[in-house]
């Protein structure tokens, strides 16, 4: 059987569908598998054998119709069995249904959309964590006859030349290495940049401690800048480095911190612990990173939390108190724990 796997959704969305691929791989290896996703992205399925990975440009080539038309016809001929829709994005859709023309099986994965709206009219003090991502993905796969499992524990090891570029860069990895992705899409995401800075300033004094800074758009790009002039041991991993490098950098930490964004999934993808941030939205929302741990979830509890479930929402109150409430000796507290038990 060959599964195509669509998803041109956020890097978070796409990160998930690894784990549970690789255990697939490895357990049916008369199954071929494709993945369609952003171009830029392919370095999460590049080691996966048997999965071909087709790239999609949807801010040049594949923008229009008839752009997402063409993909249609690259997938077609490499004749899929099945189509299964991780997104439902409008190009997944058109895609999905171009395919169903053609009597090709189409399955669609369920957003949990009714599920999410019932947390967030309970609030998490009053229900209960529903179904998480990789819960929907495998009930998506069952309908195949594929079981997932959870085996998978870390993406790939450094290659000796991403060893060395590392090296060169920040020198041997001596002490503690700690991620910091200060970013979100959204403001009820984001911890305010001030708190940010302090949780920085701290670990900064710390003997023997290096703090890298993950970022990705201009803007936040320029204040990474900003903040690495300001102290002696912060790095600001964009001007050097790209996703696969990235990857390899991870590999190194002892802990990353992160927002309820893309770097909480990357650096599960390669085995690091994460502490993460949450505000206006929940772990209970399904979207903590594999294999991550609630006790390193950090969040202060408010009747109206979650009031999203991930995308951007504007607080009722108008004051974010979800995330000016947190303390960063809190946030703190739980990172040295971290450290503390990787040690």
């Amino acid at each position: 059987m060959r599964v195509l796997i669509t998803c041109f959704s956020s890097i978070s969305n796409v990160a998930a569908i690894v784990p549970q691929l690789y255990g697939l791989v490895n357990d049916y290896p008369q199954h071929e598998f494709i993945v369609l996703s952003r171009s830029f992205l392919r370095p999460l399925f590049d080691k996966l054998p048997r999965v071909a990975f087709v790239g999609g440009d949807i801010r040049g080539e594949h923008k229009t119709l008839m752009g997402v038309y063409r993909l249609f016809k690259q997938l077609k001929a490499m004749k899929p069995d099945v189509v299964l829709d991780m997104q439902r994005s409008w190009r997944t859709r058109m895609i999905t249904r171009l395919f169903a023309l053609t009597g090709t099986k189409i399955l669609r994965i369920s957003l949990g959309t009714a599920e999410q709206k019932r947390l967030i009219k309970r609030g998490a003090s009053k229900y209960h964590p529903i179904p998480t991502i990789f819960d929907r993905q495998a009930r998506l796969y069952a309908k195949i006859r594929l079981k997932v499992n959870d085996s998978f524990r870390k993406l790939y090891e450094p290659s000796t030349e991403q060893l060395a570029k590392i090296k060169e860069l920040y020198g041997e990895k001596q002490g503690h290495w700690i991620g910091i992705a200060p970013f979100s899409i959204a403001r009820g995401k984001t911890l305010p940049f001030r708190k940010m800075k302090n949780i920085i300033a701290y670990f900064d004094k710390q003997p023997n401690t290096k703090i890298f800074l993950f970022g990705a758009g201009e803007m936040e790009n320029e204040l990474l800048s900003d903040w690495q002039s300001l102290y002696s041991n912060v790095y600001a991993v964009y001007t050097n480095l790209q996703l696969d490098d990235e990857l390899a950098l991870m590999n190194y930490l002892d802990v990353m911190v992160s927002m309820d964004s893309a770097n909480m999934h990357l650096a599960s993808l390669m085995g690091v612990k994460v502490v993460s941030i949450w505000g206006a939205t929940h772990p209970y929302s399904g979207f903590l990173g594999w294999k991550q741990s609630k006790d390193n979830c950090v969040g202060v509890d408010f009747s109206c939390r979650p009031c999203t479930a991930h995308s951007d929402h504007k607080c009722k109150y108008g004051d974010y108190r979800c995330l000016e409430s947190l303390h960063s000796s809190k946030i703190i507290e739980v990172i040295d724990q971290c450290i503390i038990h990787n040690t």
